[in-house]
C-alpha cells in the first residue's frame, strides 16, 4: 500500500476520531483510552485483506521466533496500535504508530527511537511508523511518518 493512501486512511479515523469523540478531549482522558478509539476508526479503514488493527501489542515473529518484542528495552516493549497480519511473517507488519497526547511530554524521544528501529527493517519489518501527538483539537494533531529507520517529514 502506498504511503499517499495510508495517510488518506490515517487521516479519516482522525477526523472521525475528533467529530465522535470530541469528549474524550475535552474531558483529557487518559491516552490509551483515545488510543482504542483511534483503533476502531482506523478498522474501518480497511488495510487489506487479512490485516488487523491491534493496541498494546508486544509479541515479535521475527525470523520465525514469536517473542516479547524488545525494541529499546531488553524487558520488552508495547508499542500503541499496529496494524499487521498477526502471522510469523515480520514482514505483514504494516504500519505502527507511536501515540502521545498534547500534554504528555514523557518520553518522546524514546517513541521515536522505537519507530526507528521498527521501521528500518533490521530487526523489524513495519513500512511506516507513525507518530501521533493528538491535539486538543483536530486542527493541532501533529504527525511524524517514518520509513527505513529514519523521520520522513524533515
Amino acid at each position: 500500500m502506498e504511503l499517499v493512501e495510508i495517510n488518506q486512511k490515517i487521516g479519516k479515523a482522525l477526523d472521525k476520531l475528533y467529530k465522535e469523540d470530541l469528549l474524550l478531549f475535552d474531558k483529557n482522558l487518559c491516552e490509551r483510552c483515545i488510543n482504542h478509539r483511534f483503533a476502531i476508526y482506523l478498522e474501518q479503514q480497511n488495510f487489506g485483506e487479512g490485516y488487523f488493527i491491534d493496541c498494546e501489542y508486544n509479541r515479535s515473529h521475527l525470523h520465525e521466533n514469536t517473542s516479547v518484542k524488545r525494541v529499546s528495552s531488553p524487558n520488552g516493549n508495547y508499542i500503541d496500535i499496529i496494524i499487521t497480519k498477526r502471522d510469523e511473517n515480520y514482514k505483514n507488519d504494516l504500519i505502527c504508530f507511536e501515540v502521545k497526547k498534547w500534554n504528555n511530554f514523557k518520553n518522546r524521544e524514546k517513541d521515536r527511537e522505537n519507530l526507528e528501529i521498527l521501521t528500518a527493517g533490521v530487526r523489524f519489518g513495519y513500512d511506516y511508523g507513525f507518530y501521533i501527538i493528538f491535539g486538543e483539537t483536530r486542527e493541532k494533531t501533529k504527525i511524524e511518518i517514518y520509513q527505513n529507520g529514519r523521520n520522513i517529514n524533515q
